[in-house]
Formats: structure tokens, sequence, C-alpha cells
């Protein structure tokens, strides 16, 4: 009697355990049938019973349930879980790590360095060459080669749906959760690393978008001189705010070297930075090969113009003022800069006169009034384009009015003032 009950138990126990794994086997039916509801019901019952909570069919399913809860169109499957995508990728993870025989690898730490090292090495190692050994290989190739590159993509798009949200940071971790699967899939999508380091540097993670750089650098990454000027751009500026001025300056320069016809923004960022520093000259060399790549970018002329001032190179700076209005009659800057220069150079001379010409030389302070006249003369056409162009800004109408006091034209200054009271009062 004792040894026919001991039997019955042994039988009740296997049928136990089977009708564990039957929640399994029922998952993967309700998943073929599109009824993700009880799939997820059947697979979480497995997931969380001692018989079957270590096997890796159970988690290799598991997977399978959350990837499709994360990709399905149906609203009502969509509200079952959060962060669907993120408990696929644990689940096939821990799938794998079930499916090999070796104790060891089982228990694997993956957050650490060394035991992420020896996985990756353990899953290329049973692809390639059947070793080590696995329960079942056909589980382990399909995550591999079937459900990690679905799901890298799904991260992938989730991505650049944040980032088009300007929502950099998470973007980030989405592109980086792709190219983790990736890796594992024993592919490098180098697009992603790409879209990685756009989101680091707009997150403003300079240590991120510096390795994401070099490796794109060291790829060789990019069909357009564009794209491989855009990444040196944003691997100097990294450099810059990790402190080091040095490979910043020595970046932008070996990338304006390498593509002189596409290097635009970065001798732009050299400009910039040479300004910063008061280094003119410099500036000046780099704005003026900006110009000799876009001699038709009238602004280019007007940011020169204003250097040479700084720099009292008077002719210069009226040449280029005077070009950028060529090349753009209605650029506010270039008028209203050119005009100043002629106010500012009459004001200056009247100031000077009062300044050392004695009252009882009165033919001597006349000639030197025509000649701030003359000045004067020269300004009005160019503010007046300007206050065209914008006619309520109040630098502009407060230096056009003492120019139409100056030159006695009472008419055009009182309609001046009375705008520049209606703007101001």
């Amino acid at each position: 009697m004792k040894r026919i009950v001991s039997i019955s138990l042994l039988i009740l126990s296997v049928s136990f355990a089977f009708g564990q794994k039957r929640s399994v086997t029922s998952c993967w039916s309700y998943l073929d049938d599109g009824f993700l509801g009880d799939a997820l019901e059947s697979i979480e019952q497995a997931s969380e019973h001692p018989k079957t909570a270590d096997w890796y069919k159970t988690w290799w399913y598991y997977g399978q349930t959350y990837q499709a809860l994360a990709t399905t169109d149906k609203e009502k499957y969509q509200k079952l879980c959060d962060s669907c995508a993120n408990k696929a990728f644990e689940a096939y993870i821990k799938s794998i790590k079930l499916n090999f025989e070796d104790p060891e690898i089982k228990e694997l730490d993956l957050e650490s360095e060394v035991g992420a090292i020896k996985f990756i090495k353990a899953v290329i190692g049973n692809v390639r060459n059947n070793e080590p050994k696995v329960e079942d290989q056909r589980a382990i190739i399909d995550i591999i080669q079937v459900r990690f590159p679905a799901l890298a993509n799904g991260f992938v798009n989730n991505g650049i749906k944040l980032f088009q949200q300007k929502e950099y940071a998470q973007a980030l971790e989405q592109f980086e959760k792709s190219l983790t699967i990736s890796s594992l899939a024993l592919k490098a999508d180098t697009a992603v690393i790409y879209y990685a380091s756009l989101a680091a540097i707009n997150a403003e993670d300079w240590e991120k978008t510096k390795d994401y750089c070099k490796t794109l650098k060291q790829l060789d990454y990019g069909n357009k001189p564009a794209e491989k000027v855009l990444i040196a751009l944003n691997l100097a500026k990294a450099y810059k705010h990790t402190g080091d001025t040095a490979k910043y300056i020595s970046t932008l320069e070996a990338g304006r070297e390498e593509y002189p016809e596409s290097s635009y923004d970065i001798v732009i960022e050299l400009f910039n930075h040479y300004i910063d520093k008061e280094d003119y000259e410099k500036a000046h060399k780099y704005i003026s090969l900006a110009i000799e790549a876009n001699p038709e970018e009238a602004s280019f002329y007007v940011v020169r113009g204003t250097l040479n001032e700084e720099m009292d190179n008077i002719e210069g700076a009226i040449s280029d003022y005077k070009q950028a209005i060529v090349l753009n009659p209605d650029n506010f800057d270039a008028n209203y800069s050119l005009g100043a220069y002629y106010y500012n150079y009459a004001a200056d001379t009247l100031a000077w006169a009062n300044e050392n010409i004695p009252p009882t030389e009165v033919q001597k302070y006349q000639k030197v009034q025509e000649k701030a006249k003359e000045y004067f003369k020269k300004a009005k056409p160019y503010l007046e384009q300007a206050r065209a162009i914008k006619n309520d800004d109040i630098n502009v109408l407060r230096t056009i009015r003492t120019i139409y006091y100056k030159l006695e034209e009472n008419e055009k200054y009182e309609e001046v003032d009375s705008t520049l009271k209606e703007l101001t009062e």
C-alpha cells in the first residue's frame, strides 16, 4: 500500500508540473491566435510558479508576449502593460541564461562588465560553434536572429519619436537600448550610433557625445561630407565642454581641411570661438573663409564689416557693408551699421570741434560743421532704409531724428519725434 501511495504521489507531481508547462503551451497558442490578454494571463502564471519559473521556455514566451503587447495596435491590449518592450528584452535575456547547461552562465551578473562580456562570449560561442551547450539552441537562435532585430527597431522608433518631441535624454536611452540589443544580435547598427550621438549632444551629455562621435569617426560613418562634418563638429563641441580646448581646435581644423567645401558650420564655430577670445585677427581669417565659400551671403559681409570696425579697418568695414547691401538691399544690419558709422563720424567730428576750436575761429568751426553735415547726409539714406525695414526700432528712430534736426528738415523731425513719443510713452 505504501508503494502504491508513493507511485500515486509521483504521478500527481509529474502531472502537476506538466500542468504548469501546459500554461506555457497555452500562451503560445493564444499568441498564435492573437489573444494577447489570455496569453499574458497564462505566461504570468507560469513565470510565478516554482515548477516553471526557472524554465527557459517560460521566459522565451514571456518575451514574445510582451513584445507583441509593445507593438499591438489594439487599444484594449495596449493598456495591459507599461514598458512592454523593456520587459520583453529582460525576459529574453533570462531565457537565454536559463537555456545554458553551465550553472555559472545561468548565474552571471549582467550588470557587471565582466559578467556581460562572459555572457556575450557564451552567446556568440553557442550560435557559431554550439559551445557552450544549451538545452534548446533553436530558442536562442530565434531570440538572437528574429526577436532581437524587431525589438531593436522598436526602440529606435521610440527614440525617434522622443527626439522629435525634444525629449533628448529619453531618446538617448531608447537608442542605447537598441544598440545593446543589436550587439547581442551580433550586429552593429551605425545609423543608430549616429542617432545616439545627436541625442547625446542635444541632451548635453558631453561624455557620451564624445564616445559616440569618436566611434563614428573610426567607422568612417557618413555617406555625404555634410554628415562627416557634423560628426567632427559635435566631437569638437564635446571636447570643448569637457575642458579640452586643444582637441576642440585641432578637431575643427582637421574637419575644415578634410572637407573644405562643406565646412561652413566648422568655420563659423571657429569664428565664434576667436570672437569670444577677442582674437580678432583669427576671427577675421575664418569669416573671410566663410565669405570665400559663400560669396552671396550678405550677413557674412555684415559680420566682417563689424569686425573690421573693431580692428579700425574703416575702408574694409565700409566696403563690406556696401557689398552686403548690394547683395540684399533689405538687410537691416547692413543698412543700420553703415548709416550708424557715418552718423558717428559726423557726431565725433562735431564733438572734436566743440572741444578744440575756439569760439573766435568762426570760419574754421563752420568748415568742420559742413564736413559733419556731409556725413549726416551720407548716413541718412541708409538709416531711412533701415527704418523702412524695421519701422519701430527705437535706436534707428532716435538716430534719424537727430539727423533731420542737424539737416534742418523740420517736418521729418516732427514726424519722427511724434512716432518716438507714441512708442516710448
